[in-house]
């Protein structure tokens, strides 16, 4: 018999907005995210693993940054 297990990261969207972005050094629509690393077995998730952690996900380009990108503007 085989057990199919192991973990996974799933993200969960926060919001989104405009930002100048790093990477294509224009003005962007950006969407924050929160992503965590889950134990599953067949495929369903069922315990979190560690700490969830916010990063910011540029639209257009896809690199993704810390929260601290978005600078005084979301304070």
């Amino acid at each position: 018999m085989f057990l199919f297990f192991g973990t996974r990261q799933r993200r969960r969207s926060l919001g989104t907005g405009g930002f100048h972005c790093p990477y294509c050094y224009e003005p962007r629509q950006y969407e924050r995210l929160e992503e965590r690393t889950w134990f599953h077995v067949f495929w369903v998730p069922l315990l979190p693993l560690g700490a969830a952690h916010e990063t910011v996900r540029c639209t257009v380009c896809g690199g993704q940054w810390a929260p601290a990108v978005l600078g005084a503007a979301q304070s």
